[in-house]
């Protein structure tokens, strides 16, 4: 926290003492990349694909999931007629099915993370060269982000455009 209104202070020193130095002809843009990002259709795309990911994984640990719980109860109502060592070995494969459980429920939490880390590193990469492009392309001095900023004049904001451009690279 103190180090974005460091940052940002640092930022609008600089604002200011360039602005001083060019007076009238300073152009300052303002995007929300958070926004800009989400709003794309590879974003959409990405996200529908993670939906089914998640889907997926979700119906393989449900099932995993109710045949543990089905072997526990089975386990339960047999276990006065099984004999010690039977008992031990049925409580020893359940207790190796639920550390499957655990090890494929992280298995699949990791592989949705790096699934949507991908996502947004082919995104984000796009996003600084549209982003350079248009800056330099309208003669912008400063493009700002959200965190950055505390008021922007919405005629400043090329949150859409920047959408757009996001949306027509390939």
């Amino acid at each position: 926290m103190i180090f974005r209104f460091l940052s940002a202070g640092i930022l609008m020193f600089g604002l200011l003492a360039s602005s001083n130095v060019s007076a009238g002809e300073l152009k300052i843009a303002f995007v929300d990349v958070k926004s800009a990002i989400e709003n794309t259709t590879q974003y959409g795309k990405g996200l529908k694909q993670l939906e089914n990911m998640k889907q997926t994984k979700q119906k393989e640990l449900a099932a995993l999931r109710d045949k543990i719980n089905q072997m526990d109860k089975d386990l339960l109502n047999q276990s006065m007629a099984m004999s010690p060592d039977r008992l031990a070995g049925k409580q020893q494969e359940i207790n190796n099915m639920k550390k499957d459980f655990k090890r494929k429920l992280q298995d699949a939490q990791d592989a949705m993370t790096a699934e949507r880390n991908r996502l947004l590193q082919g995104i984000n990469t796009k996003f600084g060269a549209k982003i350079r492009e248009l800056g330099k392309q309208k003669g912008y001095d400063y493009i700002l982000t959200k965190p950055a900023v505390l008021y922007v004049k919405e005629a400043n904001n090329i949150t859409a455009e920047v959408t757009k451009l996001l949306n027509e690279a390939k």
